[in-house]
């Protein structure tokens, strides 16, 4: 015999239950999604800027060895 749950679907953060078209269980979750988002996106940006530097460097190199 299976025991049949009502629709529900998961918090973003933490997992737990919730009704149906609701992303967060609380206002914590909801926070601490957003400051995960915004740590992340801050991590990508200072990525691509360390790769074109680096990649500016390397060209910079190249060019004044006359390479």
């Amino acid at each position: 015999m299976t025991d049949l749950l009502p629709d529900h679907s998961h918090c973003t953060m933490c997992d737990e239950p919730i009704p149906v078209g609701e992303e967060f269980c609380s206002d914590k979750c909801r926070y601490e999604h957003s400051s995960k988002v915004k740590k992340e996106a801050m991590r990508m940006n200072l990525f691509y800027i360390a790769a074109i530097a680096i990649v500016l460097a390397i060209s910079l190199a190249v060019y004044l060895l006359g390479g």
